[in-house]
C-alpha cells in the first residue's frame, strides 16, 4: 500500500504533539496523515477490543517507545524526502498522486503527466522498501524499551479514545516537551 512521504504507518505522539490550526484550503500533507490516522484507527476498534486499563510503568514505557519510534520515523522520512528529491518530482505532486491512488481513481484518470507518473512510481518502489525497513526498526525501538507492539498499538488506540488516559499521557510528555534541548 502507497503511502505519504509524511506518513509513516503508527499513529505516535498524536496526543502530545496536537494543536489547533486548521487549514481549510485543500489538504495538507498534516491533514492527509489524520486521515489515513482514522481510517487505520477505525479498522483496529473492528478487529479488536481495547484495553484502556494502563498502568503508570506501561505507560512510562509507552512514551519511551513513542520517542524510539519517533527518532526511526523521523529517519525514513528523511530518507523517503532523499528519494523523491533524487527522482525530481515534487513533494507535492507526489502526496496528490500518492492521495489519488490510494482511493481508488485510476492513473489513466490523474491529470498528471506521463512523466511524473514514472517518477512516482520508481519514487514509490523505493519508498516501499524503505517503508519496510522503518517497519522492522520500529518494532525492535519499541520492543528495546520494554513493549510488544501489539500492546504498543493497543494503548496508542486507547489514548485516542479514552480522555482520561488521554490526560495522563499528555501529563506524562509535557515535561519532556518542556525541557531545553541538552547540547552534548
Amino acid at each position: 500500500m502507497l503511502k505519504y512521504i509524511v506518513v509513516a504507518g503508527l499513529l505516535i505522539a498524536q496526543v502530545g504533539c496536537q494543536n489547533d490550526n486548521s487549514n481549510s484550503e485543500g489538504s495538507t500533507p498534516e491533514q492527509m496523515q489524520g486521515e489515513m490516522q482514522d481510517q487505520m484507527s477505525n479498522q483496529m476498534s473492528q478487529n479488536q477490543d481495547i484495553n484502556t486499563d494502563v498502568s503508570d510503568e506501561e505507560l512510562d514505557e509507552f512514551v519511551g517507545a513513542m520517542n524510539q519510534a519517533q527518532g526511526v520515523q523521523a529517519e525514513a522520512q528523511q530518507e523517503m524526502l532523499a528519494v523523491v528529491e533524487k527522482e525530481e518530482i515534487d513533494v507535492d505532486t507526489y502526496n496528490q498522486i500518492a492521495q489519488s491512488v490510494q482511493m481508488g481513481q485510476s492513473k489513466e484518470d490523474l491529470d498528471i503527466e506521463e512523466e511524473d507518473m514514472q517518477k512516482f512510481e520508481k519514487a514509490s518502489a523505493e519508498i516501499d522498501e524503505i517503508e519496510k525497513d522503518m517497519d522492522g526498526k520500529m518494532t525492535l525501538a519499541i520492543e528495546s524499551e520494554g513493549m510488544s507492539m501489539d500492546r504498543f498499538q493497543e494503548i496508542n488506540l486507547a489514548i485516542q479514545q479514552d480522555p482520561d488516559l488521554q490526560q495522563r499521557i499528555q501529563q506524562k510528555i509535557q515535561p519532556q516537551m518542556e525541557q531545553p534541548q541538552q547540547g552534548n
